[in-house]
């Protein structure tokens, strides 16, 4: 995938916000990324994929889960933004074989690898862990990006 205009959409939107200018950089950063997990831990509740009581139906809401993820997309560009990753040009986007719980709890990992050892190589490995749990929901490429620029145009900022 290319995330090129991804990254250029989110830094219009990112230039827009108006940010508590008591934080220093690193309580920003700090919060930027408790931010992300708490994202990422809405949509995998969204999901109920972490129900491991007998199962009882309870149908999931696709379009939440498609709107969380997209925020969970949004907010990836922006800790690539952040760390300066916007020469990163294109993603991969494979399909994985582990459980959905699997999948949530792999990004984590990667979040906290990105957090205590910041590098090009962590933010690949979590941006394409995200795609590819994008996948995993039913979300293709090219809705994953109609999606993204959507979102950032009923907001005003394209």
């Amino acid at each position: 995938m290319n995330i090129q205009p991804l990254f250029k959409e989110q830094k219009n939107y990112n230039d827009t916000l108006s940010i508590n200018e008591e934080l220093d950089l690193h309580k920003l950063q700090v919060r930027k990324n408790l931010e992300f997990q708490i994202t990422l831990g809405n949509l995998a509740s969204e999901t109920l994929c972490f129900n491991y009581l007998t199962p009882n139906i309870k149908h999931v809401n696709l379009t939440a889960i498609f709107n969380k993820y997209i925020t969970c997309i949004s907010q990836t560009l922006t800790l690539g933004i952040d760390n300066k990753y916007t020469d990163l040009i294109g993603v991969s986007i494979n399909p994985n074989d582990y459980c959905l719980s699997d999948q949530f709890l792999n990004l984590y990992i990667d979040i906290n690898d990105l957090i205590v050892s910041p590098s090009m190589d962590h933010y690949l490995t979590l941006f394409e862990d995200l795609l590819s749990l994008g996948l995993t929901l039913g979300f293709s490429e090219s809705q994953i990006q109609s999606q993204f620029i959507k979102n950032l145009d009923n907001l005003g900022v394209i």
